[in-house]
């Protein structure tokens, strides 16, 4: 099959462009994910990262990450003609990065103005240039391509209005050091449609051809969707665009940003000019990438298209039973995968980290192999200072049916050292999960058996689907739910507890709602996504000292041991080094704390050390 080469080609530049001015710290699995949604929305030209400083840019401190993960090295390595997935470069040493990584792609920028050359990149107009020629040169010498970018091409917000001249200037010396192509900076957003018909035209009378040339428009005055149809009737056929209209100049407070994707891909469709780019999938990613920042939607377009494709509301019951009410509508937060030891998948969002049973046709039993690797990942996860929360979760029918009682292969009943190696690991693993400074979720896929009624009950939080439950079903068989007594009892409280051990009936998911036992049932990837949003908002350090003093009432209610412990607690929270400090202080400045992004911050700033 033939595949038609789009009429006009659009530069998504969201990931590098639209993501470098936000201040808060974007997770690194979020970039990863808006890059994997745009070009599964179609898009063939997508701006993945800047290979600059930290200090300069810190948004963009992941670069190396972003460029190093293997769904990113996937992108990078195809050869699919028209792919294309450029790198933003400021010197030598980011060439070099960047190659390092297998781009194959980047682009060097220049200012056309002297003060904004100056404030950007801290040098002259022919400084920069004389730095983007000597990048595009080693670039073409190891076989990377080279696109240029020229900003301020209408106004400089130190020098006024552009000489015409002074672009055409930068697009020549751009063009000569060997970029295959010029993208036109209005970097305040200030132009209108005949700015850019008399710089196109001024430029193309003085030898420059059209197809060298790229528009860069923001909408700082709504004017970047009729710009860039000016654009394309001069004869243009590539412009960028962010996705969600995400990015902005630091030199025009409330501007805009970046002309949406949505909205240009909107206007050439509505027109019959191809892009080649999947309008419904691109205005659910631009949807999600607000909600993962917490922003409003630039895009006005992605916006009323979303309205319109939304389910109309019924007075229908529904089944999701949460605290949080909004939970169905909860954008679904986007996870990597790191690891797949035996029985388990292990994936990571930003400071969450879940480790997912995969034994699907054993009914997610718990071999010894799967309960040393359990104990050994949760273990680690207690030490890392990146890790926030652990959740713990299953594919398949059933949550988790215990322990192996397979033929042959189970430790049951078998006495002397196995019993007491089965014992171990068991209680190794439920005393990691409990002892935990982390916060642990279990989320549950459907009904628990024996041990895995323990695997959800030893941690501190229960989601679940209308289809879980939890059975006890020990005494059937002559065994007794043991290791597990301990969470059972203590969670359940010891009436229930009794008749359920004793019984060994099936509690469903409306019994443990009602009983407190499970904080929602329903749709568990909207809830679980619902409440890591939710828990962004709370300190590690907080949650710690708060699953503390649960224990200090649990184990030394009422006597001595507890109020000791309740007065340790309160001076670790009074330290002026704490995070508290960290919190009271954003309060105190009316600004909402995101712990998870000053986690990742911390441990990015220790990583430079």
């Amino acid at each position: 099959m033939t595949i038609q080469t789009p009429q006009v080609r659009i530069v998504e530049v969201g990931p590098r462009d639209g993501l470098q001015n936000i201040r808060e710290k974007v997770p690194t699995p979020t970039k990863l994910a808006l890059i994997q949604r745009l070009r599964d929305a179609g898009l063939r030209t997508i701006e993945l990262t800047s290979v600059v400083s930290p200090r300069a840019i810190p948004q963009l401190a992941d670069c190396r990450d972003v460029l190093g993960n293997s769904s990113v090295k996937a992108l990078l390595q195809h050869d699919q003609a028209g792919l294309r997935f450029p790198v933003l470069v400021p010197n030598v040493k980011g060439l070099e990065i960047a190659t390092q990584y297998g781009v194959k792609e980047i682009a060097v920028f220049i200012s056309a103005t002297e003060g904004f050359s100056k404030a950007n990149i801290n040098c002259s107009v022919e400084q920069g240039i004389t730095r983007a020629r000597e990048v595009a040169g080693l670039a073409r010498k190891a076989g990377v391509v080279v696109r240029g970018y020229v900003s301020c091409i209408f106004a400089d917000p130190y020098d006024g209005p552009t000489p015409e001249a002074a672009v055409l200037h930068c697009v020549t010396s751009l063009l000569d050091a060997g970029c295959y192509e010029v993208s036109l900076g209005d970097t305040l957003g200030v132009g209108s449609p005949a700015n850019v018909r008399s710089l196109i035209q001024y430029l193309t009378s003085h030898g420059i051809p059209m197809e060298k040339l790229a528009g860069h428009f923001h909408d700082t005055y709504g004017q970047a969707v009729a710009n860039i149809w000016e654009a394309y009737s001069c004869g243009m056929r590539v412009f960028d665009s962010s996705v969600s209209g995400l990015g902005g100049c630091p030199f025009a407070p409330g501007a805009k940003g970046n002309v949406a994707s949505e909205d240009l891909v909107y206007m050439f469709q509505n027109a019959g000019i191809s892009t080649g780019v999947d309008l419904a999938k691109l205005v659910q990613t631009g949807e999600w990438i607000s909600q993962q920042l917490s922003q409003s939607n630039s895009s006005r377009a992605g916006k009323a298209l979303s309205i319109k494709s939304q389910p109309k509301k019924n007075s229908s019951p529904t089944n999701i039973k949460s605290p949080n009410s909004s939970a169905k509508n909860t954008p679904f937060l986007e996870w990597t995968l790191i690891s797949s030891p035996e029985g388990l998948h292990i994936h990571r969002n930003g400071s969450n980290l879940k480790i997912t049973l995969n034994r699907p046709k054993n009914g997610n039993t718990l071999t010894s192999t799967m309960l040393t690797t359990l104990t050994e990942t949760i273990q680690t996860a207690n030490s890392d200072s990146l890790t926030t929360r652990i959740i713990i979760t299953a594919t398949g029918r059933f949550f988790c049916t215990g322990m192996d009682l397979g033929k042959g292969t189970s430790p049951v009943a078998q006495g002397g050292s196995a019993s007491d190696t089965q014992f171990n690991r068991l209680t190794a693993l439920f005393e990691a999960i409990d002892t935990s400074p982390k916060v642990t979720i279990a989320a549950m896929n459907g009904p628990a058996f024996g041990g895995g009624v323990g695997l959800a009950f030893a941690c501190d939080i229960r989601l679940c689907t209308s289809t879980a439950g939890c059975t006890l079903s020990e005494v059937k068989l002559g065994l007794a739910p043991a290791t597990i007594s301990k969470y059972v009892v203590r969670e359940w409280g010891v009436s229930f507890a009794r008749e359920a051990m004793l019984s060994a009936r099936s509690i469903g998911a409306e019994e443990l709602a009602a009983r407190g036992l499970v904080s929602g049932v329903g749709e568990l990837e909207g809830l679980l996504d619902a409440l890591l949003i939710r828990l962004k908002g709370c300190s590690p350090g907080g949650s710690r000292m708060s699953k503390e003093l649960v224990k200090l009432a649990w184990v030394h209610g009422g006597r001595e041991g507890q109020v000791s412990g309740i007065k340790g607690v309160f001076d670790e929270m009074m330290r002026a080094d704490g995070e508290g400090a960290v919190g009271l202080k954003e309060f105190q400045a009316g600004r909402k704390m995101d712990w998870d992004a000053f986690v990742l911050g911390q441990g990015q700033a220790k990583a430079k050390l």
